[in-house]
């Protein structure tokens, strides 16, 4: 069989021939373009040439914030305690309400304005006022007409359901209309930054398929009692940024100021994720973390991990506890919580819990979610109780009792185990038990009730192991 070779005028028409750079020749360009509007060097939360949006319930906002983004703008002033690089020329389209209502808000922020001089830099698109469409080549060709004339570097538009948004927001709409936005920045010839306002879905979320688009997206929430929530769901070209929420109280003349909030420490944290999985039992992560509020994410995170680890909480998955897995929905109890009461171990002889971390009844439910030492910060090491590095003798087990119960009621002994080297101790000892069962011996004698080797190994001691005979199990 002979190679194909396909000669070059037969390559795509219209596409320009690809060029591959060694990765020293390509960072070694200085090219424009990079420079961040909102937010400092290496950490563009609004990039220039960028794709940004801005999405919340009716009322949460989101107008109110994007002028406010548009005042800081055109004056070069930090943005939420945000550094801006540069005064930049802005243009506000607004698609939605009466026009007067609409001026009378902007003169009311101009009233108010104390920031530095805005020098004609902030521009409104004042007729035909709420029919600009991104769908319209017409309109998209004198948009970009007049961006040109006007040095505009800031375009802030919505909502985008009334400016040629027009489906529901699959992911190939969404990018069909990027691409759109992507026109218009391409017939202006200048790199614009593109800000755009959208509501959220019933479930809260943005609606459509957004996050795979632009590269900033931000949920604008109404608290109430003069306060908005600003949570940066995605900041791609600034990870600091990215997950970060802003608790924003409302100032005189259509401003925000960034409440300053004392930093929650890991046991108010703690004691935050337990109130949400008691009340909500069986939830998954993501509202648990929403309605923490006062700490980054990151930190949030690693207190949750904590009360995993130490037994405090536990995810179901299934009939059976679980670590928590990426991309894995979660189901979160408190270990105490009667509903996952099957999935505990099982009762010892005395009556007594198995497994020291699976509290009973209200005590449970009602116990405060106090981190272990080692997931707390102001307690010192040292502090901590000593940690018992010999198991006692497991007792024997009763007639018909199942091996692992004792077992499990022996393991905590040996020391602080996390919940997962609980679980995996418990599940090693369920295979344990199905070979046993399983294993075939000669003649019709049954298998033994026992198995020391087992026992010693749950138990954490090691023990030389003797010569497998005949019929023997590999362990």
């Amino acid at each position: 069989m002979t190679d194909i070779e396909f000669a070059p005028d037969l390559a795509p028409v219209g596409l320009p021939e690809p060029e591959l750079v060694p990765v020293d020749e390509f960072i070694a360009v200085e090219e424009e373009g990079a420079e961040a509007l909102v937010g400092g060097p290496g950490a563009a939360v609004i990039p220039e040439g960028g794709d940004v949006m801005l999405y919340g319930d009716g009322g949460a906002g989101k107008t109110t914030l994007s002028i406010d983004l548009g005042f800081h703008l055109a004056a070069g002033d930090d943005w939420l305690g945000l550094p801006i690089a540069r005064p930049a020329s802005v243009l506000i389209i607004e698609n939605e309400g009466p026009r007067p209502l609409f001026r009378a808000k902007l003169r009311r922020k101009r009233e108010g304005w104390a920031g530095s001089a805005l020098d004609d830099r902030l521009h409104v698109l004042e007729r035909p006022w709420g029919e600009f469409s991104f769908d319209d080549p017409l309109w998209r060709e004198a948009l970009a007409a007049q961006i040109k004339a006007f040095e505009i570097d800031v375009l802030i538009a919505g909502p985008v359901t009334r400016s040629g948004m027009n489906e529901a927001g699959t992911l190939q709409e969404v990018r069909d209309f990027m691409m759109l936005v992507d026109d218009l920045r391409t017939l202006t010839g200048r790199r614009l930054t593109v800000v755009l306002i959208h509501h959220e879905s019933k479930s809260g979320q943005v609606s459509g398929a957004w996050e795979a688009a632009g590269d900033t997206l931000c949920h604008v929430q109404g608290q109430g009692h003069g306060r908005t929530r600003l949570f940066f769901q995605k900041a791609r070209w600034a990870s600091a940024q990215h997950g970060v929420a802003m608790s924003l109280l409302w100032a005189e003349g259509e401003g925000f100021a960034v409440e300053e909030r004392e930093e929650l420490d890991d046991e108010a944290i703690a004691e935050l994720i337990c109130e949400q999985v008691r009340e909500n039992a069986g939830t998954g992560w993501t509202k648990v973390e929403a309605a923490v509020k006062g700490a980054r994410a990151d930190r949030v995170r690693a207190v949750r991990d904590g009360l995993l680890a130490a037994g405090k909480i536990v995810n179901v998955d299934g009939d059976e506890l679980r670590p928590l897995q990426e991309r894995r929905a979660a189901h979160l109890y408190l270990a105490g919580d009667p509903t996952i009461r099957h999935l505990r171990p099982a009762r010892d002889a005395d009556g007594t819990q198995a497994a020291s971390l699976w509290a009973e009844g209200e005590a449970a439910e009602s116990a405060s979610c106090v981190l272990p030492y080692r997931g707390r910060r102001d307690v010192d090491a040292a502090a901590a109780p000593p940690r018992q590095e010999t198991a006692p003798a497991p007792r024997a087990a009763l007639p018909g009792e199942p091996m692992f119960p004792v077992l499990l009621a022996e393991v905590p002994k040996a020391g602080h185990l996390t919940e997962l080297e609980a679980q995996e101790r418990y599940r090693h000892h369920r295979l344990v038990e199905r070979a046993i069962a399983a294993r075939e011996f000669e003649g019709d004698e049954p298998p033994p009730p026992d198995d020391s080797r087992a026992r010693a190994r749950l138990a954490g001691r090691a023990q030389p192991q003797p010569q497998p005979q005949d019929g023997d199990v590999s362990w």
